[in-house]
């Protein structure tokens, strides 16, 4: 008899996790964007962890950067005074350049001056000035002016002898007196002096 009962019974179904939503197709659609709702939230959760992560490192690296620029800044502005300095120097040596680019060798003119004078006059004066030589002197014959004015003929670094001045022998004074000037030609002095060096 129990067996029989057994036979009989209908066998029973559990459904332990029942469906939720209408079923068809509504249901299935409204099953669809639930679960893509749900993916995009966890995606979006994702996006602002990695957003608030990058957020506390962009902010440390701000911090950092602040930090070294005050260093740096601290590190300018002791070294405001070495370029002050160093500013100094550059401009006294490039005025000493151009110092000497521009000086004359008046030694060396001084030279070729002394050269060109003959024998028996005496310098009075003697004035090197904008490319010129001013001098003043005493010889007592007038040959002595001839060897001078030869001399300046045929030199080649100073030319241009223009006597300004003669004076005669006189009672109160028996030589012949004069005042002349002449001209530098600077380009042979300087090429010289480059020679030398």
């Amino acid at each position: 008899m129990v067996k029989a009962a057994q036979k009989t019974s209908s066998e029973i179904n559990i459904n332990l996790m029942p469906r939720m939503g209408p079923p068809g197709t509504f249901g299935t659609a409204i099953q669809w964007v639930l679960t893509t709702g749900r993916y995009l939230i966890i995606a979006t959760e994702i996006i602002a962890i990695v957003i608030f992560v990058l957020g506390i490192k962009l902010s440390a690296d701000k911090n950092d950067l602040k930090e070294r620029i005050k260093n740096l800044s601290g590190q300018i502005s002791s070294q405001n005074k070495f370029e002050t300095e160093f500013r100094a120097v550059q401009k006294q040596i490039n005025e000493i350049k151009r110092e000497k680019t521009a000086h004359f060798p008046d030694n060396l003119v001084v030279d070729e001056f002394l050269k060109l004078l003959p024998q028996g006059i005496t310098l009075k004066s003697l004035e090197i000035k904008e490319g010129k030589v001013v001098f003043s002197g005493e010889f007592s014959s007038p040959s002595q002016l001839q060897t001078l004015v030869a001399s300046f003929s045929e030199s080649k670094k100073i030319t241009g002898l223009d006597i300004t001045e003669l004076n005669s022998p006189s009672e109160k004074n028996p030589v012949y007196s004069f005042t002349a000037k002449a001209t530098i030609v600077q380009a042979t002095i300087k090429k010289e002096s480059e020679v030398k060096k």
